[in-house]
């Protein structure tokens, strides 16, 4: 394909970062976008989760042959020396300008989770990340029924994949002590004690350690779908997120430029190595 592709893999809030960054590049170099879909669905691997969003008209997706892999690095650099680069691998964590030197034919191969890559086009985003039609509707219900009618704190606790080891080692696994803390700066901010929607998958684990003494809504105890949790979570007025790819869309989704957003202060364990410099937009605070 002679236009931009990106290569989708993880999860939801993974999908939705590499979908922004490649549309942003196509939106700039006025090219076509497909999504690759040929990593997914194998071995320990998520299934494609864009699809219950509006995307933009006309979006590819390749599902067919083998699995894309980045070029050798030596004919990488050759080819890199001649002014071609067509194969765009994430080197990594931090925003990296050199996206912005991309040709097409284009192919866009990493996680790319820094507001950066696509802060340019975050109005079409936010509109192409809006829930298809026939969805949106049963959320509006549940918004009408679930949240509170005034300002409202959503707060997201993710516990779950990464309790395991492997994930955890990682990921590390946020105690009450974060939450304690970003309850605390929330309410600094606000200046007063706003109701909290909990988005959890564990409701069990957060009623026995969090102590919420404002009024709490177990919103996920009331939902089926990734989706909904998501939009409902960026109807809430003001946010507190987990290390989450997850709990930070559904901050970022939500417009107002009079939102407080609090989010942990390590993302990853410090031993991961890796450089969250670019993660957070700005204004975003940490606790």
């Amino acid at each position: 394909m002679k236009g931009v592709v990106s290569i989708l893999d993880g999860g939801l809030g993974n999908q939705m970062f590499q979908y922004a960054a490649a549309l942003s590049v196509s939106e700039r170099l006025g090219a076509p976008l497909a999504l690759d879909l040929r990593k997914l669905g194998k071995a320990g691997s998520r299934s494609f989760a864009l699809d219950v969003f509006r995307l933009k008209e006309g979006v590819g997706l390749i599902s067919e042959g083998e699995a894309p892999k980045p070029p050798r690095r030596r004919y990488q650099l050759l080819r890199s020396l001649l002014g071609i680069r067509d194969y765009h691998k994430e080197k990594g964590f931090p925003y990296e300008p050199r996206i912005r030197s991309v040709s097409v034919p284009v192919t866009l191969d990493g996680y790319f989770q820094s507001e950066r890559y696509f802060a340019d086009v975050a109005k079409t985003i936010r509109a192409d990340f809006a829930p298809r039609d026939e969805l949106r509707d049963e959320i509006d219900a549940l918004a009408a029924r679930l949240l509170p009618s005034g300002p409202c704190v959503s707060l997201h606790v993710r516990r779950g994949d990464y309790t395991h080891p492997a994930t955890k080692a990682v990921h590390g696994l946020l105690d009450t002590d974060y939450y304690e803390r970003a309850l605390r700066l929330m309410a600094e901010q606000t200046k007063t004690a706003l109701p909290v929607c909990v988005f959890t998958d564990d409701p069990a684990w957060v009623r026995s350690h969090l102590a919420l003494r404002a009024e709490t809504r177990f919103i996920s105890e009331h939902t089926r779908t990734a989706l909904q949790d998501l939009i409902l979570m960026s109807r809430c007025s003001h946010h507190i997120t987990a290390n989450s790819s997850f709990s930070w869309w559904g901050s970022w989704l939500n417009p107002s430029r009079d939102k407080i957003v609090v989010t942990p202060r390590e993302w990853f364990r410090p031993e991961s190595g890796l450089d969250t410099r670019d993660l957070r937009p700005a204004g975003w605070l940490q606790a």
